[in-house]
């Protein structure tokens, strides 16, 4: 049987709508999973956790309130969609928890530290003069090198050293959190991969692997590995 991954939604809501961009759910399928679509229904936690063999926490143009890590808003810091992270953020932790395998993507990333005790720059260029990390299009084309650092999950999926990767993104993690270990920094120092050591699969990228796997076959590992412990889950 294929793994149930569960992947969360953005929502629009001008238009009333729940929005995923169909990479997400292609690199699923294509590394051997099945996609499940998950609206924002805090009280479903407990029964996605038996439904769904693994959890893809997807981006999205909006941030992390900074009240979860304890800060007020300041300038630069964009707009949150409460709904969407309140649901997310429980569904992190009661992953987390259950030793179900969770692979945060950008946004997700960001709040898989912020579930773990961890901050965030709100904004790059504000908080620490960093103005490199929203390229132009194309999106999905690599951008900039990361250092994978050895010794991590993440090396044992895409190998240590340099990895070219797409960057999208205004913020980004300033402490890892709890437990988890820094797996890849960018060349100007920003984390870039956060990791928990151990069994659990439980592994936040700052880039898209969805889109920039098109370019740089490695990154199609991330989703692998996935799977990987989906099954070794169930």
């Amino acid at each position: 049987m294929r793994p149930r991954i569960g992947l969360t939604l953005d929502v629009d809501e001008a238009l009333g709508r729940y929005e995923l961009k169909r990479d997400y759910a292609d690199a699923v399928v294509a590394a051997g999973g099945v996609a499940l679509l998950l609206p924002h229904e805090p009280g479903a936690v407990t029964e996605l956790l038996t439904d769904c063999d693994g959890f893809v926490i997807t981006g999205g143009d909006f941030d992390v309130p900074p009240e979860l890590y304890g800060e007020a808003r300041r300038p630069g810091c964009g707009p949150a969609k409460p709904e969407r992270t309140g649901f997310e953020l429980a569904l992190v932790q009661a992953a987390l928890e259950a030793g179900k395998p969770v692979l945060g993507i950008c946004g997700g990333m960001q709040l898989l530290a912020v579930a773990r005790g961890g901050a965030l720059h709100q904004d790059l260029v504000a908080d620490v003069g960093l103005s490199s990390h929203q390229q132009p299009a194309p999106k999905d084309a690599p951008s900039h090198l990361v250092e994978v650092l050895p010794g991590t999950r993440l090396a044992e999926l895409v190998g240590a050293g340099p990895l070219a990767v797409n960057s999208t993104h205004h913020q980004g993690v300033r402490e890892a959190g709890a437990g988890l270990v820094v797996s890849a920094r960018a060349m100007d120092g920003l984390i870039e991969a956060i990791e928990l050591p151990g069994p659990a699969f439980a592994l936040g990228v700052q880039w898209h692997p969805e889109v920039v796997r098109r370019h740089e076959p490695r990154h199609a590992a991330l989703f692998a590995g996935l799977m990987a412990a989906a099954r070794a889950s169930t």
